[in-house]
């Protein structure tokens, strides 16, 4: 072979090297390329097309609960991940000695769907008196954060504050007489009409009516000398004060339409922040609020936005003076979520609020995104309320509820079982209906009653306690029309009985 022929050879050979090297780097990239994009969520379709599955997580309280996904059987227990294709699927909880808990659910595309939520109770629970309570009660509240109960016996000045942070419940008695209005030989002849906790579980703002006059109180638990008398302290009546940080050191108030700063650490009140003020709520130091505004043409209501500092609020919408307004405001996952309702008219946005600008024909409304714009309700409501956490809006008119997903961006309506409703959880509603303690999920899903009043059985246990695998069934000792809570270890769920003697406080161990 000659030197020509023999070149022509190797030249042919690294040829077929460099093919084969680009061919196997193709096949490597290919193979990279394809497992990012599984990694990512990304799949071919029965009809060849390229889609991005999303991405559900799974909590329970408690872990270790088996799940079912459309029917099969997920190896791994919460909590877990799981990619799921877009569409409708359908997810069951269950574990050994505890009910069950299900929903279906709705993917799309690259979302992500957090199901932090859900609860499973424990079977064949057994209740047990954890403490007596008087005959009658003033009221009854536990905190935001389920660690502490506050009640008082009626026309008592004696406030007491349960802690049900340990196993065992411990009572804490303060003597209140030299700092409610309408206190006589010891007794309290006012009424409470409103009480709030506030996020440190160490105070409650109250306000207390007597005499045709309300007095509003915010009241230290740990201290109560260091309590102090806003109408009082600052000769104003105020028809609305909301609390502006977890210690409630510094309060809005609402006093002949005007809306102020109170500071109750100097006890110092503010400039006249907002005029003709009807009514509003707040996140921390932002507020949205509806007004009362004059024009040469007529009367009208005014919703806007003001964020604290401003020389102003800044307007969002404008309704007719006769129209039923609400409003609501929260943060969730560090964004800012407003909402009103005109009639039955709901719209939601989120972002960051408008700051106030002198020409108000030229804010600039982008740092807003629309949720719902306008969604029409079956009732125009009358009230707002939110979860504990925020991720849920509650528009209600008695009954009925229209409650906004701020996760999903989903609205639910539906009709409750009662308009007298707590917060079970952060997102578990309860009542007491009929002579049973019902629970269910904020969206009405998995409702279930815990505990059943039967007025005659042939039960002859000492604690006149049937057991049943989900219900508990009591005879004798009838439940009473307060609202249920979960201690914040999540052990025990707390009721109120009326039994021959008084209240009450009962517990059922939901876990182990």
């Amino acid at each position: 072979m000659d030197f020509e022929e023999r070149e022509k050879q190797r030249r042919r050979q690294l040829i077929k090297v460099i093919i084969a090297e680009v061919g196997m780097a193709i096949s490597v990239l290919a193979i990279v390329v394809v497992a990012t994009l599984a990694a990512m969520g990304f799949f071919v379709t029965s009809s060849g097309k390229i889609e991005q599955s999303g991405l559900v997580q799974i909590h329970s309280m408690p872990n270790g609960a088996t799940v079912e996904i459309d029917g099969s059987t997920v190896f791994s227990r919460t909590n877990l991940s799981r990619s799921l294709t877009p569409g409708e699927h359908s997810i069951k909880l269950s574990r050994d000695g505890y009910d069950s808990w299900q929903r279906t659910i709705k993917m799309s595309s690259g979302m992500l769907l957090r199901l932090y939520y859900p609860r499973l109770f424990l079977l064949n629970r057994k209740p047990e008196v954890a403490l007596h309570l008087e005959k009658s009660l003033e009221f009854y509240l536990p905190s935001n954060d389920q660690t502490y109960i506050l009640y008082a016996a009626a026309d008592s000045a004696v406030w007491n504050v349960i802690n049900i942070r340990d196993d065992e419940p411990k009572v804490t008695q303060l003597d209140l007489s030299t700092i409610l209005p309408g206190v006589t030989e010891g007794k309290f002849l006012g009424k409470v009409e409103s009480l709030k906790w506030n996020n440190n579980s160490d105070s409650v703002l109250a306000k207390i009516a007597y005499e045709d006059q309300a007095e509003w109180i915010l009241i230290n638990l740990k201290d109560t000398k260091q309590s102090l008398n806003l109408t009082r302290t600052f000769g104003l009546e105020f028809t609305q004060v909301e609390m502006i940080d977890d210690g409630a050191a510094q309060l809005f108030a609402l006093e002949n339409q005007h809306l102020r700063r109170i500071n109750t650490g100097d006890q110092s009140i503010s400039r006249v922040l907002l005029h003709n003020v009807l009514s509003f709520a707040n996140s921390k130091t932002n507020v949205i609020y509806v007004m009362s505004q004059v024009t040469e043409e007529e009367t009208e209501k005014v919703v806007g936005v003001y964020r604290d500092g401003e020389k102003g609020g800044t307007t969002l919408v404008k309704a007719s003076n006769n129209a039923v307004v609400t409003v609501a405001l929260t943060r969730y996952y560090d964004e800012d979520y407003l909402a009103y309702a005109i009639n039955n008219e709901l719209s939601v946005y989120y972002g960051a609020l408008p700051t106030y600008r002198e020409d108000a024909q030229n804010t600039d409304f982008s740092s807003l995104k629309t949720l719902m714009d306008k969604v029409k309700l079956q009732t125009a409501p009358t009230q707002f309320s939110l979860s504990p956490e925020g991720e849920y809006i509650i528009a209600s008119r008695g009954r009925q509820f229209t409650v906004v997903d701020l996760e999903m961006g989903e609205l639910i309506e539906y009709e409750a079982m009662a308009s007298d409703l707590a917060w079970l959880d952060e997102a578990m509603l309860t009542a007491v209906v009929d002579d049973a303690l019902w629970v269910w999920d904020f969206d009405d899903g998995n409702r279930r009653e815990m505990v059943r009043y039967v007025a005659d059985t042939d039960d002859t246990d000492d604690e006149n306690i049937v057991e049943h695998e989900a219900i508990t069934t009591i005879s004798r000792t009838k439940l009473a029309n307060y609202p249920a809570v979960i201690s914040d270890n999540n052990k025990w769920m707390y009721y109120l009985t009326e039994t021959k003697t008084g209240l009450a406080l009962t517990r059922e161990r939901i876990r182990d």
